[in-house]
């Protein structure tokens, strides 16, 4: 990001460099010499470009043998380009595209793959073999550039023609894999290379050509450019600009044609390159709106007009997109038109003052819509309303202070454009919660970069007084252009500082008493007893309509998480989990499953998400559970430590509890406070009252006084037993918390139960083979070096003492980048202590001061370690 915006300064001002005197009047003096004949034939020129790009993805679905209707692939393709070549990165941003619109057609992601990389083919072959032929026809350009003759150039010409033709031999009929270390590029065969080389020659061909027909009047007879050279020159700035990754290579495109071609004067130059952005850029993003608008309004009625309806379908996926990169190139172009000086006849029909406050509103508006633009991607219903606010009181102002009548018209299509799609921005949460990406920070960051430059290119001849800022004049453009981008610069910072200071996403309301004792029968049948983590009080609960099933989430910073598996009969979960996938995309943020289990893999990979392994739990099978046996003979050792010192067990049932409880709480203070530790949440309870008062409770007592507690966790109808909360006081005896154990256990045999959750020993059980994936590589080198931080081998291996069977427990979350900031969200959400957190209230990410190694939740890194008391060792 810093590299583009550092690329955008130097070539701006390369490019101011280049003119000795009033630069935007020479500018706009060539400008107005474009006839209206040759910007009809660059835009003429520049669609029939666009239509041999389309070409690249038809050859690429045939060659994989996909069926996609004509309707649905002009559509995406066309978006695809005109996207890809507005931001630029178009591999990436084009092939974002073409997921989702071939994505909706049913093509797998290896086939839109290949279309991808068709597209990308085409241009690396028809930019090879144009640059061959450029320098063997036409070598006078590249002479005055290289220190060669120009044989020499032709020579080098014909080379690369002769390696264009070794490719062709080389892939062969078939085509090839061409393989370096543990990389593979796929080469299409011989009959395609040479079919997308040749739509590829013509499409650069046009491409060069709509800016040929507005810089031809300008390049003198006697510099021997041609249009075949000129194809040439105007590859080298393409690639230039492709290399500098700055949007749609702005600046450096035009600083290279004035490198390549220095006998055109550089005002005639960037007037016929403004042209041609216009023209190639601009026209196709406003055509691809107006499809959009189209389609949005025609598409929900047109249920009889197969065509049409494809149409929409094709388009309805990107709408909210296109309109966005619309939304935020119509409040660019306001902020750089506050900057160009007005002619007087534009300012003569309003008062003064009214100038001056359309002046800054128009240019408040238009940063205004560049900060919200984001929101409008990600279907922000805030971010809609404000827009489309914005958008109805932009064109006033923005003709008020003398702006382009074409200016004052693009608000209402906008505002017109996010009417017709109001369906598509739905989900909810504030603006100050949206997260920025970098891509999106690094274009706003261009954008003031060139507004910037452009206010000091447009009044060089100014001198500077700081008596322009109180100047007001209809004639005063610098004073105006300097409130207006000043106004700019602080509206930028106040929303920055303002998405610093703001906290974390608000945290979704608990369940109340009223839904917790509704869910006590779903409980009762629940088969994992961490199912019992919804009666903690901290969590929201989606139901099921018939109230057979629950799924515990929360939301914190841009995911809703949800602690598990969803509960229910598996028809029931699997219904759950879709459900609330649709709750994070209504929302606005991504889906994030922690701790759950294998049933429903299927069901996730089928929401798109991957698997990450967290760790394994520990289960003791208890039908033939005893403390004899050497395996044993520790915990039977504590066991009967315990008894001989006058330890004792008991369960108090949870109607039984409240008398207790402030007893229990000045034992878990202790605890708290020996451990240096802190309340967690969400993945284990924290001691609330209301929370104890649910559960029974187990009690170590000696000599009557209680001195080490737990609650405890029954799943009956799974038969699986655990606990959450264990504490002891202080000057409990040693080995009470073994003891408490070995009683638990015991008692689990004698109730019934099947089995006896230890909790998950994070980081265990991960595959250590060399090619074993990315996360398997990281989380075992945090296992192996962050011992004395978290001891994940020691409480793998007490685990281990009681013959456990394991149970793989997964992070189910959307990959990529999206991967780690889902861990540290976790980590966070269960590092805040839900004492200090009113219901509604805005979470703070806070990290415990140390974390206590019997509560085992402090973890290394991102990655969420153990749960709960019942995950840790004692002591």
């Amino acid at each position: 990001m810093l590299a583009s915006l550092a690329i955008l300064a130097l070539a701006l001002h390369a490019l101011a460099g280049e003119f000795s005197g009033h630069g935007v009047r020479a500018i706009k003096d060539a400008f107005r010499q474009l006839d209206s004949v040759r910007i009809a034939s660059a835009f003429l020129l520049g669609l029939a470009s666009y239509a041999c790009l389309v070409g690249f993805d038809a050859i690429g679905l045939r060659r994989n043998a996909a069926k996609v209707k004509p309707v649905r692939l002009i559509l995406t393709a066309f978006l695809a380009n005109a996207v890809g070549h507005t931001l630029g990165f178009a591999a990436l941003t084009g092939g974002a595209v073409r997921l989702r619109g071939y994505g909706a057609a049913g093509l797998s992601l290896a086939d839109i793959g290949q279309v991808v990389l068709m597209s990308t083919l085409g241009f690396v072959f028809g930019a090879w073999v144009l640059l061959a032929c450029a320098l063997m026809l036409e070598p006078a350009p590249a002479a005055l550039l290289l220190p060669l003759s120009a044989n020499a150039i032709r020579v080098a010409g014909a080379a690369i023609a002769l390696a264009f033709l070794g490719l062709l031999l080389a892939v062969g009929r078939d085509g090839r894999t061409l393989r370096f270390r543990e990389h593979a590029l796929w080469l299409p065969d011989r009959r395609t290379v040479l079919s997308v080389t040749a739509l590829s020659v013509v499409e650069l061909a046009l491409a060069g050509g709509a800016l040929y027909v507005l810089l031809a009047p300008s390049i003198p007879p006697e510099s021997g450019t041609g249009f075949v050279g000129f194809v040439g020159l105007y590859l080298v700035a393409v690639l230039a600009g492709l290399v500098s990754s700055v949007p749609a290579g702005i600046g450096v495109f035009e600083w290279s044609l004035l490198k390549l071609l220095p006998s055109v004067a550089p005002a005639s130059l960037l007037a016929a390159a403004l042209a041609y952005r216009i023209t190639y850029y601009a026209a196709p993003l406003v055509l691809a709106t107006i499809l959009g608008l189209v389609a949005s309004a025609r598409g929900p009625v047109a249920q009889s007009a197969g065509a049409l309806r494809t149409a929409w379908l094709a388009v309805r996926p990107w709408l909210p997109h296109v309109i966005a990169l619309a939304a935020f190139v119509l409040g660019a172009a306001l902020i750089l038109d506050g900057t160009l000086p007005k002619p007087q006849h534009r300012l003569n029909h309003a008062p003064l003052p009214l100038i001056e406050t359309s002046q800054l509103l128009a240019s408040l508006g238009g940063v205004g819509l560049l900060l919200i633009g984001q929101g409008l991607q990600r279907r922000s219903h805030a971010a809609w309303a404000l827009a489309l606010g914005v958008c109805i009181l932009l064109p006033l102002p923005s003709w008020l202070r003398g702006g382009h009548w074409l200016l004052a018209l693009a608000p209402p299509l906008v505002a017109l454009a996010l009417w017709a799609a109001r369906r598509e921005f739905y989900r909810q949460g504030a603006l100050l919660d949206e997260a920025w990406s970098w891509r999106w920070l690094r274009n706003l960051g261009l954008v003031l970069i060139a507004a910037i430059w452009l206010l000091f290119f447009a009044y060089s001849h100014v001198e500077y007084r700081n008596e322009l800022w109180w100047e007001f004049l209809v004639s005063g453009n610098a004073p105006r252009a300097l409130r207006a981008m000043l106004l700019v610069s602080v509206a930028v910072i106040a929303f920055g500082l303002a998405r610093l200071l703001h906290a974390a996403r608000t945290a979704l309301p608990a369940a109340d008493e009223a839904q917790l004792a509704l869910i006590r029968p779903i409980l009762a049948q629940a088969e994992d007893s961490q199912a019992h983590l919804a009666l903690t009080g901290d969590k929201a609960l989606l139901l099921d309509p018939q109230q057979r099933g629950l799924a515990m989430m929360q939301r914190y910073g841009g995911s809703l998480i949800s602690m598990g598996d969803p509960v229910g009969p598996p028809e029931v979960a699997r219904e759950l989990i879709w459900r609330f996938r649709e709750e994070a995309d209504r929302m606005g943020v991504r889906p994030v499953f922690y701790q759950v289990g294998e049933q429903h893999w299927q069901t996730y990979l089928d929401l798109g998400l991957t698997l990450v392994k967290l760790g394994e739990e520990a289960l003791v099978p208890l039908a033939d559970f005893s403390l004899q046996g050497a395996n044993r003979a520790d915990l039977r050792q504590a066991w009967n430590r315990g008894k001989r010192s006058g330890l004792s067990f008991r369960i108090v049932p949870a109607e039984q509890v409240a008398p207790l409880l402030a007893t229990l709480e000045e034992i878990s203070d202790d605890w708290l406070e020996f451990k240096s530790g802190e309340e967690k949440g969400f993945s284990l309870g924290s001691f609330d009252n209301a929370y104890l008062e649910r559960l029974p409770v187990a009690l170590v007592e000696h000599e009557g006084r209680i001195v080490a507690f737990a609650n405890v966790w029954n799943a009956t109808n799974g038969r699986e037993l655990s606990i959450d909360l264990m504490r002891h006081a202080a000057d409990a005896p040693k080995g009470s918390m073994d003891f408490m154990f070995a009683e638990l256990l015991l008692w689990g045999r004698e109730q019934g139960f099947e089995r006896f959750s230890l909790g998950m020993a994070p980081l265990s059980g991960l595959a250590q083979h060399r090619l074993a994936g990315r996360w398997n590589r990281f989380a075992n080198l945090i296992a192996r070096h962050g011992e004395r931080f978290y001891g994940f081998v020691g409480l793998r291996r007490f685990k281990a003492k009681f013959d456990p069977v394991w149970r793989t427990r997964y992070l189910a979350a959307p990959g990529g980048m999206h991967l780690p900031a889902a861990l540290l969200d976790v980590t966070r959400l269960i590092s805040l202590d839900p004492r200090r957190h009113d219901e509604g209230e805005r979470h703070v990410a806070r990290f415990p001061r140390s974390a206590p190694p019997a509560q085992g939740e402090a973890g290394a890194a991102a990655i969420p370690a153990a749960d709960s008391a019942r995950a840790a060792t004692p002591s």
